[in-house]
């Protein structure tokens, strides 16, 4: 049996598709290390989105190559979304055995066979469409999973190198998320999260997301649902409706703004005013009381000024957000911004980003400081990172350190007492029915 080493870069869409990875070369025969220097197959998931994780990916990929020449019949190999750039140098500098695309992985044993036996460099990067229908990704949490339900994107956001990586907007059939869901649901999964680079879109044909929200709670085992990610554009009151007469589906959304300057969001294409996102984020929160709202910030979009960044500061002190990912622009080959102009200068970016992480994040301390005194439904999900206790999450996507006798997979009634740096904690709980609502 083959031993493969496997590192992850990216987002949740990228770590699930390196549980479609580890089930097709399990099914092959092979089996997963953490050690390195234990495996004949040494595999990085790339990331495309932003070009630190990207130079990430390829600093990791330079480290294995150099392990690999010292043993020989040892491979490597890039897999995932990258920029074509990066691909034409991987490829033509042969800095990996293998270079293969997000719609490839099916060939991905062949691969390996085809590069050990011809000593060739093996690259598959064509976007073909692939859903993956019939694959279940292994699961590497005991009580939380994830299903796609789509894949590639169809927005064309003026940043984003998401459709030239993964391809046009795709919707898996309503069948096969349900039969991925129940096979999570028999394994235990009891917190589910829907994935898709805009999951509001999604449309098998016959099937729209909130039919599809329907079905999945229906799935018995499954207590919570989520999805990722949401874009503004469709959200709708008949989404939010929807979602507040499901019990199952969590109070939840990761809303990306982007920007709060009208003028940078249209460069941006991002097809919404801050008004308009803004109104939207008001009816979520008179639909779904105790809405959990995050969001993705960008500064230093080229052209963006003090005016463009107050008005983006403005917006996130107005809808105070429970969390941000907050980034700088990152010039991605082959989009359209990468034709735009003024550039802002990294230094002055990171200025820029500097004041909108103190910003955000007095905003979360005084969010999740409020939590004290009242009381949540918690999912135990596993230890908490440091300080002793367990990680617990509220409906509303919120983490709690819990002290006492819980396990994994509990689910409890508990009030928050105080707080262990940034995040709540609770001490006095009881017990919670273990059926899931219906």
């Amino acid at each position: 049996m083959s031993g493969y080493y496997l590192q992850v870069y990216g987002c949740q869409m990228n770590q699930h598709e390196a549980g479609l990875v580890r089930s097709i070369l399990a099914a092959d025969g092979f089996q997963e290390t953490h050690d390195p220097s234990r495996a004949e197959l040494l595999l990085v998931m790339a990331c495309a989105v932003r070009s630190h994780a990207e130079e990430r990916a390829l600093g990791r990929l330079k480290s294995l190559r150099g392990l690999a020449r010292k043993r020989p019949g040892v491979l490597t190999g890039l897999l995932g979304c990258m920029s074509a750039d990066v691909r034409d140098s991987v490829v033509t500098e042969r800095k990996a055995d293998l270079v293969i695309g997000p719609d490839q992985y099916r060939r991905l044993p062949e691969l390996v066979r085809a590069a050990r036996h011809t000593k060739d460099q093996q690259a598959a990067g064509e976007l073909t469409g692939e859903n993956y229908d019939g694959i279940y990704p292994e699961a590497r949490h005991p009580v939380c999973g994830t299903v796609t339900v789509m894949r590639g994107c169809d927005c064309r956001c003026s940043y984003c190198v998401v459709p030239l990586t993964r391809g046009p907007e795709r919707s898996k059939q309503l069948k096969q998320v349900l039969a991925e869901t129940e096979h999570l649901a028999a394994r235990g999964i009891q917190d589910l999260t829907l994935l898709g680079q805009n999951v509001l879109a999604y449309d098998d044909g016959r099937a729209d997301f909130t039919q599809l929200l329907r079905e999945v709670s229906a799935v018995a085992g499954i207590r919570r649902i989520r999805f990722l990610t949401s874009h503004p554009k469709d959200l709708t009151k008949r989404v939010l409706e929807k979602i507040a007469a499901l019990p199952k589906v969590c109070p939840a959304l990761h809303l990306p703004v982007q920007s709060g300057s009208d003028r940078i969001l249209e460069l941006m294409n991002r097809p919404y005013t801050r008004q308009e996102y803004s109104d939207k984020v008001r009816l979520a929160r008179t639909l779904l009381p105790d809405l959990g709202l995050t969001t993705d910030v960008m500064v230093g979009f080229p052209s963006e000024t003090e005016q463009d960044l107050e008005d983006t500061l403005d917006l996130v002190k107005e809808v105070r957000f429970d969390f941000a990912y907050m980034f700088r622009f990152s010039q991605r080959p082959g989009t359209a911004a990468e034709k735009l102009g003024p550039k802002v200068s990294e230094s002055e970016a990171g200025r820029r980003l500097a004041v909108l992480i103190e910003t955000q994040n007095r905003i979360t301390r005084e969010r999740n400081h409020d939590m004290i005194g009242r009381s949540f439904e918690l999912l135990i999900e596993g230890a908490a990172s440091k300080g002793g206790g367990m990680l617990g999450r509220t409906r509303s996507n919120r983490p709690v350190v819990v002290y006492g006798d819980v396990f994994i997979g509990d689910v409890l009634e508990a009030k928050v007492t105080g707080m262990r740096g940034w995040t709540p904690v609770a001490e006095h709980f009881a017990a919670v029915a273990a059926a899931a609502p219906s």
